[in-house]
């Protein structure tokens, strides 16, 4: 005989949300095989049991010329950036024994010593949220000769003779927790690339847009239409910025907002702002609708400073060679002090950075100074080198 059944209390249980795609400048993660076809070689990096952060299998998201960058997915906050060259020492060490290799690690702890110092430094200059926070630290992650081999290949950088890649190398790197950014009518990337080495630049216009942005003392135009226009003609990326602004207030004020703050610390501490990659400075609008500048990988190597231009004005006015490194940091520079003196005239401030060296040679002279052939493909958009 059955018993009749008895009332109970149930609970019923939470089902999981559904997680829906949320956009981001970040590639969906890869396996590191698949992505590093890009480099020519089919590899995958094996896991480090030693590693204190991500102990864990690693996916490849994106690269750039000082990052690699990696994710995990049972980490989906984070992404591990680390980096290749400030590395590079340690690496080399390999085949110089025991002394030569402890000296190379001490250097780089330094380095991230340094860095965490320099990024609490930037971070001072801007409102909080402005410049992300991060942790700089050596990390010993696992490597192979193909893998070592194949980002050699990828930055141009000559593969030694003796190279030894020991199982597992000590990198610089940094955690930093991963930036949700609004959608992208809400987002405006500010960046200048190298305006030496876009081939669809002419001289003429590089010539004019240098006159009008190397120094206070501006040699140009004094209308604004024709001040954007030439600002269009070497920092073509600024047209967009230039039409905005005169439509969006609210940004005009965080464009100007933006660029005193950094002008105030590339004054003060000699260096500059990185927004030579796109994805670096952004002007983000959120929930209230006002603009407000977001620094998401902003902090250039301290190498990369105003006394470059002076070195290098030097050289170039007496016929002197550069090395490729010098030259390479320099474009960066003298690129940086001429976007942010045209991000201030198109926003309608009169602050100006005014950097000894940049007048003392004709542009020209600079546009042939800085020239590195090789990379000019690499910097002349496609859309553009195909019409």
């Amino acid at each position: 005989m059955s018993t009749p059944a008895t009332k109970t209390k149930t609970t019923a249980r939470s089902l999981p949300h559904q997680v829906s795609p949320k956009l981001s400048l970040r590639p969906s993660p890869k396996e590191l095989e698949a992505v590093l076809d890009e480099f020519g070689h089919k590899l995958v990096m094996k896991a480090s049991d030693e590693c204190r952060v991500l102990p864990h299998i690693l996916h490849l998201i994106g690269k750039g010329g000082e990052h690699i960058v990696f994710e995990d997915l049972r980490f989906p906050n984070y992404v591990l950036k680390v980096d290749f060259i400030e590395s590079l020492p340690v690496l080399y060490a390999q085949t110089k024994g025991g002394e030569e290799i402890t000296k190379a690690i001490t250097d780089i702890k330094h380095k991230a010593d340094q860095h965490r110092g320099r990024i609490k430094g930037l971070q001072s200059y801007f409102l909080p949220g402005q410049v992300p926070i991060e942790m700089v630290f050596v990390k010993e992650l696992p490597l192979s000769q193909k893998l070592v081999q194949a980002v050699l290949r990828d930055r141009n950088i000559e593969i030694p003779k003796k190279l030894a890649v020991p199982e597992k190398l000590p990198v610089l790197c940094t955690l930093q927790r991963k930036i949700e950014l609004p959608k992208k009518e809400n987002r405006i990337d500010v960046y200048s690339s190298y305006a030496e080495l876009n081939r669809t630049i002419s001289l003429d216009n590089y010539t004019e847009g240098h006159r009008l942005l190397a120094s206070a003392k501006t040699i140009g135009p004094q209308t604004r239409e024709a001040r954007e226009k030439i600002i269009g003609n070497i920092y073509p990326s600024l047209k967009k910025i230039c039409k905005l602004i005169q439509k969006d207030d609210n940004l005009r004020l965080a464009v100007q907002d933006y660029v005193k703050r950094a002008m105030k610390y590339s004054a003060d501490t000699n260096e500059i702002i990185d927004m030579a990659g796109g994805g670096n400075v952004m002007f983000l609008r959120r929930e209230t609708q006002i603009w407000q500048a977001f620094l998401m990988d902003a902090l250039s190597p301290a190498e990369l400073n105003f006394d470059l231009i002076r070195k290098s004005s030097l050289l170039i006015k007496h016929n002197q060679d550069i090395d490729i490194r010098t030259k390479a940091n320099t474009l960066n520079v003298i690129n940086y002090i001429r976007f942010a003196n045209a991000l201030a005239m198109i926003s309608g401030i009169s602050t100006r950075l005014e950097v000894p060296g940049m007048v003392d040679i004709p542009a020209r002279l600079w546009h042939e100074g800085l020239m590195i052939e090789k990379y000019l493909d690499v910097y002349t958009p496609k859309k553009a080198s195909n019409r």
